[in-house]
């Protein structure tokens, strides 16, 4: 704006010089011209100054901040209700109310603030919420465990709660029930057989129940009046697996500890079969599961799940993953995990040999995998992110050697066999270090590794002159090395063995530690140890000797 009123002011200016210069011969004429332009020139700089001085005050106004009372309500409505989030929701909407009166009508006169219930809060509190809530959806969380550390509450006080909740269940939009006592699971009964036709989200979880056999009846959910519903979370809660609860539902999650009538294998493909606009499914099952048909059965009857991304199994019974797996298709998942605990001896044999051979049966839709073992805990993750397979191993000192080579290379007992793949190895530092190069010579392809623990053991076996030799064939493909819990000796062991390979050691002999220090590595990572200065001369030596070399490299 400025600047097109100069130029104005310079074009009118110019214009009345040159107005001068031209209308007369006349010397006296001429100069009496040029002291009005002169005049005049003046004038209109002094009237520039005041346009532009009116600009700039008017600039200031509109850019001044305004008072915070003054910002519109339906602004102040969204800044407030960002507070759902934090723990006791009430309390603080009923201190923002105290800031002025003009909060304080908002917050009170807004009834959609309101619609929040939790047995955390005091029970007042939550009568008043459902009360000037009015109409709205409502989003409720009952965990009875809470009611506990209220004023004035005692254990089973959460029947009051649940009470007041379901009376609302027309009403509700998320509900999430957390019930620790029979009394109260009776009461939950009664009312959560009511329709509940704006409910999107239910999450029901029953533990440490005085009575178990409470859970041996199913509880048909709000009648299969939730036509809205599309995720849903049990917890050791039964329901009628037909239910037409399950027709909409987009999140299956069902966790089960020996609960009675828990479905069977057929029993957990047909609930599949009845959710047709499933996203994510996870099942947890402790215990035996009842496989109540043969594999070939089970794949007779195939379950298409076109929209689903996210499979999880996490199981005791291994044999049941290839009687659930069998007959699902699932073209468009990204994610895949197979858990299986207590997977130690005999066990452990037969969970891998299913977990594979069921991982392998479907690795041609999905192209990335992740294993994660040890002797309790046995998981293959996979993601549909990659061209290849990627296998991740944990390791530790429980791990039943003789039946990780099965995993890693199926065909040596006649099985499938993996697409190629790249590895990332995960060791603990317990680990016989024979051990772990036996497992690195099953595995040329691996790209990273890691070594989790005290490393300091490893660098030291690895500089061991009796293994010098083996490790520039062993680990060609390494890209990428993470140390965890490296002590400084270490850190300067590698330093030294670099030292030395830039000395001119023949690296074809494998005079030197190779699998730290391969010509390809492009990444290493070390967790820098406690006391370690980034100002001291070992890491300027550190960044001289590997920064120069190597794409990234960072000292964490």
């Amino acid at each position: 704006m400025n600047g097109c009123i100069d130029q104005v002011l310079a074009c009118l200016i110019t214009e009345a010089q040159n107005g001068a210069s031209l209308s007369s011969d006349d010397p006296e004429e001429r100069g009496r011209l040029l002291q009005e332009t002169y005049l005049l020139q003046t004038s209109y700089d002094m009237l520039g100054q005041r346009i532009r001085c009116r600009i700039a005050n008017t600039n200031r106004r509109l850019n001044s901040r305004l008072p915070i009372n003054r910002l519109p309500n339906e602004l102040l409505v969204r800044i407030f209700a960002f507070t759902s989030t934090i723990d006791q929701y009430l309390k603080h909407l009923v201190w923002i109310g105290l800031v002025s009166k003009d909060w304080s009508r908002i917050v009170f006169e807004t009834s959609s603030l309101w619609a929040q219930i939790s047995s955390s809060y005091n029970f007042g509190a939550n009568e008043a919420a459902v009360l000037r809530s009015k109409g709205h959806p409502l989003l409720v969380d009952c965990n009875e465990h809470d009611c506990w550390n209220i004023k004035g509450n005692r254990p089973g006080r959460g029947t009051s709660f649940i009470t007041l909740a379901t009376e609302e269940a027309y009403r509700w939009q998320a509900a999430t029930f957390g019930l620790a006592y029979k009394s109260t699971l009776d009461l939950f009964r009664n009312f959560v057989s009511m329709p509940a036709p704006r409910l999107e989200e239910l999450k029901i979880n029953c533990w440490e129940l005085d009575n178990t056999r409470s859970l041996e009846e199913s509880v048909d959910v709000f009648g299969g009046g939730t036509d809205r519903l599309r995720h849903l979370d049990l917890c050791q809660f039964p329901i009628p697996w037909g239910s037409q609860v399950l027709s909409g539902l987009e999140t299956l999650k069902i966790s089960a500890d020996h609960l009675p009538h828990r479905p069977s294998t057929s029993g957990i493909t047909d609930i599949l079969r009845r959710c047709p606009n499933l996203l994510a499914f996870e099942l947890q099952y402790i215990g035996e599961v009842d496989t109540d048909v043969s594999v070939a059965a089970s794949k007779a009857k195939t379950v298409d799940l076109p929209s689903l991304t996210s499979f999880t199994l996490d199981l005791d019974d291994a044999v049941a993953f290839r009687h659930i797996i069998a007959p699902v298709r699932v073209p468009a998942c990204t994610t895949f995990v197979l858990g299986c605990r207590s997977t130690t001896g005999n066990i452990f044999r037969n969970a891998a040999e299913h977990l594979t051979a069921a991982l392998v049966s479907i690795i041609r839709p999905i192209s990335t995998m992740e294993l994660r073992l040890s002797a309790f805990d046995l998981t293959l993750t996979v993601w549909h992110n990659s061209h290849k397979p990627i296998i991740d191993i944990y390791i530790d000192h429980n791990s039943p050697w003789g039946d990780l080579a099965w995993l890693i290379n199926p065909t040596a007992t006649g099985s499938s066999s993996w697409p190629p793949i790249d590895a990332h190895i995960t060791c603990d530092d317990s680990l016989p270090f024979r051990q772990v190069v036996d497992l690195l010579r099953e595995m040329p392809s691996i790209r990273s590794l890691e070594l989790a623990g005290n490393s300091d053991r490893y660098i030291a076996q690895l500089a061991h002159p009796t293994l010098d030799g083996i490790y520039n064939w062993i680990l060609p493909n390494l890209r990428e090395l993470r140390l965890d819990n490296c002590p400084r000796n270490s850190l300067e062991l590698l330093v030294e063995l670099q030292r030395k390979r830039q000395g001119g050691i023949d690296m074809d002999r494998g005079d030197d530690l190779t699998l730290f220090l391969p010509r390809k590595l492009e990444v290493l990572y070390v967790k820098r140890p406690e006391g370690f200065s980034r100002a001291g001369p070992f890491y300027t030596a550190f960044r001289e000797l590997y920064g120069e070399h190597w794409g990234t490299n960072l000292l964490e």
